[in-house]
């Protein structure tokens, strides 16, 4: 049986995927369409990937989560997400998660550890998880900066920490920096365990990310330093590879790492 793809987004992850989907880098998962952002009168239509695919995987950031997200679970599609960072709303969150009839599915993405870390917090406790990312200033530019502030932070010659929180004042300030403090609360089923550490360096040639998981089963020490998607600087070139894997994984639920 041949599991039909809908895309919503075709940006830099968005058009990656489409791409590996039709170069068969997901045997029995075929691209049934991509539903634009912005002009959705125009092409592929939401109403038709609700119509004939089996799972949506949303590749257009933390606000088509929120717009489509529940529509897909409540009308029984299951649905791949990309941005895990809008997950740190709780009653989105709940919606995707727990309301049904739908499944929803999250990519590892950029990280790795993951299942570590959820079989540490089904199996024990967890008591810490701390991530220190860093990204180059430009890349955590944000609209509340003042003319100031964003200059400052442009011409910084050396390492400059924004923010030290949780995913809830991470994602007010740094909203599209959020998904890899999500994915790890997620992964540990407790959103207070985790601390957001995000760093601007002007010396980073990759965005990397430090997790440092304290468990009673053990103490998991990750680091991951990601090229960046061509596309897109802020996006991880890993991430469409991680969806199109998600997918494989779907088509053929037989022998493979979940």
């Amino acid at each position: 049986m041949v599991l039909k793809v809908a895309l919503i987004g075709s940006g830099a992850i968005g058009s990656r995927v489409a791409e590996l989907l039709d170069a068969g880098a997901a045997p029995g998962a075929e691209l049934t369409g991509v539903v634009p952002r912005g002009d959705t009168r125009t092409g592929f239509s939401f109403e038709a990937a609700l119509e004939l695919a089996d799972v949506v995987v949303e590749c257009a950031g933390v606000a088509a989560v929120e717009e489509f997200g529940p529509r897909l679970i409540a009308a029984g599609k299951d649905l791949l997400v990309t941005s895990i960072g809008a997950l740190c709303d709780a009653s989105l969150r709940k919606a995707l998660l727990e309301d049904g009839p739908g499944r929803t599915f999250l990519t590892t993405g950029a990280l790795g550890g993951l299942d570590a870390i959820t079989a540490a917090g089904a199996g024990g406790t967890i008591s810490r998880i701390t991530v220190e990312s860093r990204k180059l200033p430009a890349a955590l530019i944000q609209p509340w900066m003042d003319g100031q502030t964003r200059a400052d932070l442009l011409s910084a010659t050396h390492a400059v920490e924004l923010l030290r929180g949780g995913p809830s004042e991470l994602i007010r300030a740094f909203p599209k920096s959020t998904n890899v403090v999500s994915a790890l609360a997620l992964a540990a089923g407790n959103w207070d365990v985790v601390q957001a550490v995000l760093i601007a360096d002007p010396a980073a040639k990759q965005t990397s990310h430090h997790v440092r998981a304290e468990t009673s089963l053990g103490t998991f020490d990750i680091r991951v330093s990601n090229e960046a998607s061509p596309g897109n600087p802020a996006s991880s070139a890993l991430v469409p590879h991680a969806v199109v894997r998600g997918l494989k994984t779907l088509a053929n639920a037989s022998g493979s790492f979940i």
